[in-house]
């Protein structure tokens, strides 16, 4: 094999590599539509240019112009997202041994299913990879170790800290009484409370995973990449959970 040919494979090994890199961050998010959405755009080009439609074909041109100057004034979270995992130099962290971290997610399910069973609501941030120093400072600092009791009595109604959100960073309780940004989605339904869209929001702005208990009905919901799902029981939960953050060290 020559030097010539061993440079070649190298270099298709680490395009492929950042490729699915770059796949892996955007798959989850809006992203991936506006991606899908390039690609039928230059597909249509192409075959524009192929049947020689001049005019058809610089107006494609002009509409990829718009859409480039567009994309990071549109997706901004997203990008802000990638460039700070990219920034961190390590893109991926986990709570300490998968034995504790079993444990850790016992003491987190207990504590939603308590509130669950009780209506007691309940907005918890489950940090992954996206620092969220902005969020923790908007709350007051704990710094306590991941107690079922502890994360419970926050959320006590007229308990001094059961307002806002909690958050949960390596099995630790940072911070409680948080205030998030609401979601601009529309496609939401209109029906969502203030706990709901402020879920929506935080994940659609960071990769963290965040645990909604409905004060009215008791309904465990989690939100991620801007989606939300409904009506988890503790199976649900635990595995949404788990696989957010195995797949951390899967990478």
């Amino acid at each position: 094999m020559t030097e010539l040919n061993l440079l070649i494979i190298v270099d298709i090994v680490v395009t492929g590599l950042i490729c699915y890199k770059f796949f892996t961050l955007i798959k989850e998010t809006r992203a991936i539509q506006l991606l899908k959405g390039v690609l039928v755009l230059f597909l249509i080009s192409y075959i524009s240019r192929q049947l020689g439609l001049q005019i058809f074909n610089m107006l494609l041109e002009q509409l990829r112009t718009v859409v480039l100057i567009a994309l990071p004034i549109v997706f901004q979270p997203e990008l802000r997202r990638a460039l700070e995992q990219i920034g961190r130099g390590k893109l991926f962290k986990y709570w300490t041994n998968r034995d504790e971290f079993k444990i850790k997610i016992d003491k987190l399910v207990a504590a939603v299913m308590r509130l669950s069973q009780n209506q007691i609501g309940g907005l918890i941030v489950l940090e992954r990879r996206t620092g969220l120093k902005e969020v923790i400072d908007t709350g007051v600092k704990l710094d306590a170790i991941l107690s079922t009791e502890l994360l419970v009595n926050i959320f006590i109604p007229k308990s001094p800290l059961h307002d806002g959100a909690v958050v949960i960073d390596e099995g630790r309780i940072v911070a409680a009484n948080c205030l998030l940004p609401l979601t601009n989605n529309k496609k939401l339904s209109q029906s969502l409370g203030t706990r709901h869209r402020a879920a929506a929001g935080i994940s659609e702005e960071t990769d963290a995973l965040v645990i909604i208990v409905s004060e009215e009905t008791g309904v465990i919901s989690t939100a991620f990449a801007g989606r939300l799902k409904y009506n988890l029981d503790e199976f649900d939960l635990k595995e949404e959970v788990f696989v957010k953050f195995s797949e951390d060290t899967d990478n």
